[in-house]
């Protein structure tokens, strides 16, 4: 446990209005021990802490400023359970959590920032009303309290797409227009500041951003309009030219699953027209790349433009239970592909999946 007693000793002599030298005559003590207490090189000597508590009329839990310790390790617990919890997919157990964690911190904002994300996981599109309420009043009260900018970034995030998912425009485009443009990131500045292998990193990052961010836009122009079947197709083949442009070598790790989604999504455009020869083909994709996703561990990516990126498994987080092996099996059930589930090409995706899912 931390102690951090330095700034609430300063903090209690600036609001006594006690110099130091007053405070050091108090306890019979030399000025310079108390200048040394309050920079953190040190701590009084246990005997001195009742007497120093007394003084300022506060408790020696107050003055180590135990109390706050306490909070900052319960809620670093709660963050690494969460991430255990969001790595396995595990929904339900992780808004327990943050449920239980909010009655004990109603008013830490970060707290509130979890319990949003939370409740925006478990609840499906469009989220329910009574659902929807809860992340908004969540998200307004980290505005209007909380001065950190990630956090205020993520109550602008959640609370736009939650008006967007209820119909409500007006409200959804004026969170949006309280976001930065696309040039003025963190993520961009960062780049662009940072030199040497720390510039290098932080630029193949922010790239490996931005490729996410283009394939998610290109699924998002399908279901903006209604567009011809050809049009929905060339931009998902767009989004996998990408990815396989960008980690040239094929190793792809974590992100073979965007691949395979894409595949997956190509396979239910042909299904839908009943072309067997190119929904077969699709499908072998997606479960090919869901394969490589799914067997994805610790690893370091290769190609030129990430060779600096790396994956660990553990920090990895989804919306679903087992692996992406358990996301393509559970969309083969769709009634559209009827018409080819006794074909042998068929049958071998379905035992590929099996074979290499969660079980």
């Amino acid at each position: 446990m931390e102690i951090n007693m330095k700034d609430t000793l300063r903090t209690l002599r600036k609001e006594k209005n006690v110099t130091r030298e007053e405070l050091a005559v108090h306890l019979g003590i030399s000025v310079q021990s108390v200048g040394k207490w309050e920079r953190g090189e040190g701590f009084p000597d246990i005997t001195l802490l009742p007497a120093i508590a007394l003084y300022f009329g506060v408790t020696v839990d107050t003055l180590l400023d135990v109390d706050k310790a306490r909070v900052e390790e319960k809620i670093a617990a709660c963050l690494e359970e969460s991430l255990r919890y969001r790595n396995q997919g595990e929904n339900e157990k992780n808004l327990a959590l943050w449920e239980k964690a909010y009655k004990e911190f109603p008013t830490d904002c970060r707290v509130m920032k979890e319990l949003m994300e939370a409740i925006n996981r478990e609840a499906r599109y469009p989220c329910p009303e009574t659902e929807a309420q809860r992340i908004i009043a969540l998200g307004e009260k980290i505005l209007e309290t909380s001065t950190d900018n990630s956090l205020r970034e993520d109550a602008v995030f959640f609370l736009c797409h939650t008006y967007e998912s209820l119909g409500d425009k007006e409200n959804a485009l004026r969170y949006a227009d309280m976001g930065g443009s696309m040039y003025t990131t963190r993520d961009d500045l960062r780049a662009s500041v940072l030199t040497g292998e720390e510039g290098l990193v932080a630029t193949q990052e922010y790239f490996a951003g931005l490729i996410m961010l283009a394939d998610l836009a290109l699924h998002d122009m399908n279901h903006k309009t209604d567009a011809t079947p050809a049009e929905r197709l060339a931009r998902l083949q767009t989004g996998i030219d990408l990815w396989q442009t960008v980690f040239s070598d094929g190793n792809l790790g974590f992100y073979a699953h965007n691949v395979s989604r894409s595949y997956a999504t190509i396979a239910l455009i042909y299904g839908n027209q009943r072309d067997e020869e190119n929904t077969l083909r699709a499908l072998e994709e997606a479960a090919r790349y869901a394969v490589m996703a799914a067997n994805t561990g610790d690893m370091e990516y290769t190609a030129p433009a990430v060779n600096r990126l790396t994956n660990k498994k553990s920090d990895n987080t989804k919306n679903y239970k087992g692996n992406a092996c358990n996301l393509r099996l559970s969309g083969l059930t769709w009634q559209g592909y009827d018409f080819l589930r006794e074909h042998p090409r068929f049958r071998a995706v379905v035992r590929l999946l099996e074979e290499n899912r969660e079980q």
